[in-house]
């Protein structure tokens, strides 16, 4: 099921992770909140890289909590590829609190430093003024996507840092690297496997397990899942359906909507794009999992 082509196109997808450009504008469908966007930087550790950033309209209510992990290969990235453009923008004017997440690095930290990471700075932006922390949202492209996978399956990351796993209302996934770890892995000597997996996941397949998002489909799982991946990437599509259909038989509802004409940067590139598909299918998913948020949200 899995070929040398198919393992070929994620090991692709993981290399053109590494960086990613800025993200454009479109303006809401739905609720618009008046305003200016207010930035708050917020750090949860001691590391440059421990920090977030925290975006809201000035004299919105509390707004669910969309929180963007970025690409890079485990190893490289900003958040900034999240706010860039007009990211912000789009979903603090439709409603919602928006935030960029940073972490550290392979091979600094592991790859479980860095879900450790992400869940003190989930536990840091759910308290924060305009914040409503009972309705978290992930968003994560590529290497980010794996990571907000990770963390929508197994509970244990979110708990530990005081966050309710109950509060993670839906996961959308942008074209994820890799949801079973161990087939990738297995595919020794590939150059992007040696430069970005196995510094991440190391050689014991019990860990490489255990890590897989795949492996951590038994209840309880964050309840909805969008997997938005490009429709010319055939091992996003399925090791996503192979995800999805794990989630759906343990109780949650879970998609994977292919995108016609993208590619694995410009999917994430261009949320936010007036027409663009991926906005419309995330906007659409966001409004099904936070119905309230149609309605207008001023003072």
């Amino acid at each position: 099921m899995r070929s040398d082509n198919v393992i070929a196109m994620a090991i692709a997808a993981l290399l053109l992770s590494a960086v990613t450009p800025a993200i454009h504008a479109q303006s809401g469908r739905h609720v618009l909140v008046a305003g200016p966007v207010v930035a708050r930087t917020l750090t949860y550790g001691k590391e440059p890289r421990q920090a977030a950033t925290l975006f809201t309209r000035e004299g919105a209510r509390r707004a669910p909590l969309i929180v963007y992990l970025h690409g890079g290969g485990w190893s490289a990235g900003s958040p900034r590829d999240g706010s860039r453009g007009a990211q912000t923008g789009h979903w603090t004017r439709n409603g919602y609190a928006y935030a960029t997440v940073g972490y550290r690095y392979v091979p600094a930290a592991t790859a479980e430093d860095q879900l450790r990471d992400v869940a003190q700075a989930i536990a840091l932006l759910r308290r924060q003024a305009g914040v409503d922390g009972s309705r978290i949202a992930l968003i994560g492209h590529s290497s980010g996507g794996t990571m907000a996978a990770q963390l929508g399956t197994d509970p244990n990351w979110l708990e530990k840092a005081g966050v309710p796993f109950t509060a993670l209302k839906g996961v959308v996934l942008l074209d994820p690297s890799v949801l079973d770890i161990p087939p990738v892995m297995a595919q020794l000597g590939a150059p992007i496997v040696e430069r970005y997996l196995r510094p991440a996941f190391g050689d014991d397949p019990v860990r490489q397990s255990e890590l897989s998002p795949v492996k951590h489909v038994e209840p309880p799982n964050a309840p909805a899942w969008a997997i938005v991946a490009d429709a010319n990437n055939g091992f996003a599509s399925a090791q996503g359906s192979d995800f999805a259909a794990g989630l759906i038989g343990a109780g949650a509802s879970a998609k994977v909507i292919p995108i016609a004409g993208t590619t694995h940067m410009r999917i994430n590139n261009e949320i936010g794009q007036r027409d663009d598909r991926a906005t419309a299918e995330i906007d659409a998913f966001f409004a099904g999992i936070f119905p309230e948020v149609r309605r207008p949200r001023f003072r």
